[in-house]
């Protein structure tokens, strides 16, 4: 919780600066790059609003610290804060994630397009702060949930049909969480190799090429997903030197679900909001269809790996709260 409340007020403490010395808010530049999270809005607004919503999380932090009880108010609270910090992001974590393999081939092949300046940003600082502000939040909402899954709670009996249904939940909503990028991934292959239908005239080889890098990240995204319900995903395998045969600490799996699910909400709200008031976007779907209808999934597909990496913590807990669940005494401690 001190990392939340610490960046909490670093971000109100700019936000007031800004506020009163009227400085040009850095998320108000619709002309760079990762700098247009707060472009939307009136003239004048955007540093009243970034105000609001720092000091809101700053005070959901501070509350969340002087409280140590698992009670309801917590995830309200919680709650509160992570939607004030969502109003500040767009989708520049997930572009960031998803770019990078993309700059990486770029600047091997020279595209200027794709040169790593682009990273150099003001507006990126900002929403990376924000986006593990939030995972710090959501980190402290799963810790205190997870008080109610101790041993002293259901029977055993009540224990067995809790396991039974997150198992079910969690294959569930990994399938969803998996298939969603794996099908954006093979559109952007197809515009790569100018496949009719899923060839957008007027883009070029840099931007195919940055297409084939998302196509590459969103491929790999889906392959993590899958060890939510795979062996793999709560033992480390034998290609993995050190940590072959040993448990996979349950954070590991569920905080950077967690974050990912953030990054592609924030970026499925840019999208919604371009496609609704973008002549241009509503144009890119009507002309495009097989290219862009693949992304009006990302809302499910944030939702669905929130509950997926939600699940498979529930699920690991109580499987591994049952004493003939523990088969090796040597194996660590799941990181709780």
């Amino acid at each position: 919780m001190t990392a939340a409340a610490v960046a909490s007020f670093a971000l109100s403490v700019l936000g007031v600066y800004w506020l009163v010395r009227d400085v040009p808010n850095p998320l108000d530049r619709p002309d760079r790059k990762f700098s247009s999270a707060l472009a939307a809005y009136p003239d004048g607004w955007a540093n009243g609003i970034f105000a609001g919503c720092a000091v809101i999380a700053l005070a959901g932090a501070l509350w969340l610290q002087a409280s140590r009880r698992a009670t309801t108010a917590v995830t309200w609270v919680a709650g509160a804060s992570i939607v004030a910090l969502l109003i500040l992001m767009d989708g520049s974590g997930l572009i960031l994630a998803g770019y990078i393999p993309a700059i990486v081939i770029g600047s091997v092949l020279g595209f200027d397009q794709l040169n790593p300046s682009a990273l150099l940003s003001p507006g990126l600082a900002l929403q990376v702060t924000l986006l593990f502000t939030v995972a710090a939040f959501a980190t402290v909402v799963a810790g205190r949930l997870r008080l109610g899954l101790g041993d002293a709670g259901p029977t055993p009996a009540d224990r067995a049909r809790r396991l039974a249904k997150a198992k079910a939940r969690t294959r569930f909503w990994t399938k969803i969480a998996m298939e969603a990028p794996a099908l954006y991934a093979l559109t952007r292959v197809l515009m790569f190799f100018c496949v009719p239908g899923f060839h957008m005239f007027g883009f070029g080889e840099p931007i195919l090429w940055a297409g084939l890098g998302l196509a590459a990240s969103a491929a790999a995204g889906a392959w993590l997903t899958s060890g939510l319900i795979r062996p793999w995903g709560e033992t480390f395998p034998r290609w993995i030197p050190l940590l072959r045969g040993r448990r996979v600490p349950i954070r590991l799996a569920v905080v950077p679900g967690l974050v990912v699910s953030v990054m592609v909400a924030t970026t499925a709200k840019d999208l919604l909001l371009t496609f609704a008031t973008s002549a241009s976007g509503r144009a890119a779907v009507t002309d495009w269809p097989l290219v862009t209808l693949p992304m009006l999934l990302w809302p499910l597909w944030a939702f669905a790996l929130a509950m997926a990496a939600a699940g498979y913590g529930i699920r690991r807990r109580l499987s591994e709260a049952e004493p003939t669940s523990v088969s090796h005494s040597s194996d660590p401690e799941p990181l709780t």
